[in-house]
């Protein structure tokens, strides 16, 4: 009786019934919802104990244990007598009910086309943090209007105005995505949310690699996986810390990918080090290991989309079960708004993730093609734009879900957005790009700088270390922060090679000349 309560997607735990009550909103139970939380609140008087407070609302004396994503049962429930209790039922089966025809409402015909309609629920997005991006939406017709009619005048400006443009731009494609993307399967719908935050990358790093820009394409793309591994888990953790003492993370999480961040480290990681040992021998010539670090790397790249491929089959066919409870445990811990708001149709969403795509990839070409003058006019290097710049728009959206997933006690939600895209980058994103490289004859491989590559390494044994317990909380948090905050500062205090390592360049020797306006797409 205990298993069929607990559970499934719809069912919620009542441990958790009040863990933020009262506080905003958007996290916590409205109005609306005071009659099932008063349902439970009766089960409660049968013998049924609640989580412990975080410390910002003050500690209990008695502690109950936290909410522990690796299994079904919990000690809280060992009471037989308290699952036995009629009125525990009657109470429990009318909250599922109510819960289910709540979820029915809010979902719209699958060809619906309402313009007005589409734009309040996009506006209003799926957690406060992601709609206060939309505010940012007048940043796309100006970054657009600068780069036709004054980009040679105002280049500063064309810059700044496509940056800031790139979130907005990811917010929409994000959440318009996200909208067919919860209409499939849990498994599914969650991997192709990490693999919309790799669209923006991907089209980034192919737009500096077609301007030949290989030392920011090569930072951006660790860039990313720092961003992902150190600042968004960082911050992850200090909010969760915030709300909760400790977060309990599944051994899944930890297990699955600490394997595959192992394996990306080797893969991004070795080029380098075998141009190191390279280059060094008398007997090789600077151009001999150049050219035989491009032809490792491109066929190292071919051996990390497999490994890519085998971790998908793994995740979503052989041990899809065990990746489809992670997903449905931490989905149940939190109900609200964010489930029960309206949505979009299937039409609606399809056609607002084309406009996102569109909008996107307009910003990010406008954004790239001043980089140059920033790194030539404003001192600012190529490793700073690449590993720290360019990553914090990448994934912007994405960033923020992780946050309110934290906030709200799914942690495994929230690293499950980290790690995986994480692990996107490396083992999809950076060798997809030496592919294409390849296919357009351009000389992009997998050699990063030594102290980059090797920062990556430790970064990850950071990390690893980190949540080999299976527990987070502030302090682990303000630990990846510090590690990111090294990073940064040595990022920004490199100089800019005379020349482009690789063949290409951002800043480089000679003059930067914005692009003439022309009548054409992009000028």
């Amino acid at each position: 009786m205990c298993q069929s309560i607990m559970d499934g997607h719809d069912h919620k735990d009542p441990r958790d019934f009040n863990d933020r009550d009262g506080r905003d909103g958007d996290r916590g139970y409205g109005p609306h919802d005071r009659s099932d939380e008063k349902d439970l609140e009766e089960g409660s008087m049968a013998g049924i104990t609640r989580p412990e407070r975080s410390w910002t609302g003050g500690e209990s004396s008695d502690p109950a244990p936290l909410h522990h994503t690796e299994t079904h049962t919990s000690t809280l429930f060992t009471d037989t007598a308290t699952w036995e209790n009629p009125l525990f039922h009657r109470k429990s089966k009318r909250v599922d009910e109510k819960h289910a025809a709540r979820l029915a409402e809010g979902i719209p015909s699958p060809w619906r086309f309402n313009p007005i309609k589409a734009i309040g629920i996009t506006l209003r997005s799926t957690s406060r943090l992601t709609s206060y991006c939309n505010i940012l939406f007048p940043t796309i017709p100006a970054g657009i209007a600068l780069w036709y009619t004054s980009r040679k005048e105002y280049p500063l400006a064309t810059f700044i105005f496509n940056f800031v443009a790139m979130v907005p731009a990811g917010n929409l494609l994000a959440f318009a995505s996200g909208e067919l993307h919860h209409q499939m399967p849990h498994t599914i719908g969650a991997t192709l949310g990490i693999f919309t935050g790799a669209v923006v990358e991907t089209i980034i790093c192919i737009i500096l690699l077609i301007d030949k820009q290989y030392d920011v394409v090569r930072a951006a793309l660790l860039g990313s996986m720092f961003a992902n591994l150190l600042l968004v888990s960082g911050i992850c953790f200090i909010v969760g810390g915030i709300a909760f003492r400790e977060q309990r993370v599944a051994e899944y999480i930890t297990e699955v990918s600490s394997a595959a961040l192992l394996v990306s480290a080797v893969g991004m990681v070795s080029p380098s080090l075998f141009y190191q040992t390279v280059h060094t021998r008398k007997d090789v010539g600077k151009d001999t290991s150049k050219e035989q670090t491009l032809l490792a790397s491109r066929v190292v790249s071919i051996g990390l989309l497999v490994s890519y491929a085998a971790f998908l089959f793994f995740q979503l066919m052989t041990h899809s079960t065990a990746y489809h409870h992670v997903l449905e445990r931490a989905a149940s811990i939190y109900t609200g708004r964010k489930v029960y708001r309206a949505k979009l149709s299937q039409l609606e969403a399809i056609i607002l993730t084309l406009m996102g795509l569109t909008f996107v990839s307009f910003a990010a070409y406008f954004m790239v093609q001043m980089i140059p003058y920033i790194v030539k006019t404003q001192g600012v290097s190529e490793n700073f734009m690449g590993l720290i710049m360019v990553p914090l728009i990448e994934k912007f959206s994405e960033h923020l879900t992780a946050l309110n997933q934290a906030w709200d006690n799914q942690i495994d939600l929230a690293l499950s957005h980290c790690l995986g895209g994480t692990i996107q980058t490396a083992l999809l994103v950076a060798p997809l790009v030496v592919l294409v490289g390849w296919a357009a004859n351009l000389k992009m491989d997998l050699n990063f700088e030594l102290f980059i590559a090797l920062s990556l390494l430790l970064s990850i044994i950071v990390f690893s270390n980190f949540v080999r317990d299976g527990k987070t909380h502030w302090l682990k948090g303000m630990f990846l922060l510090m590690v990111y905050y090294v990073l940064s500062v040595l990022a920004f205090y490199d100089p800019n090679p005379p020349e482009g390592h690789g063949g290409g360049h951002a800043g480089g020797g000679q003059e930067w000349r914005p692009g003439i306006a022309s009548d054409g797409l992009i000028g």
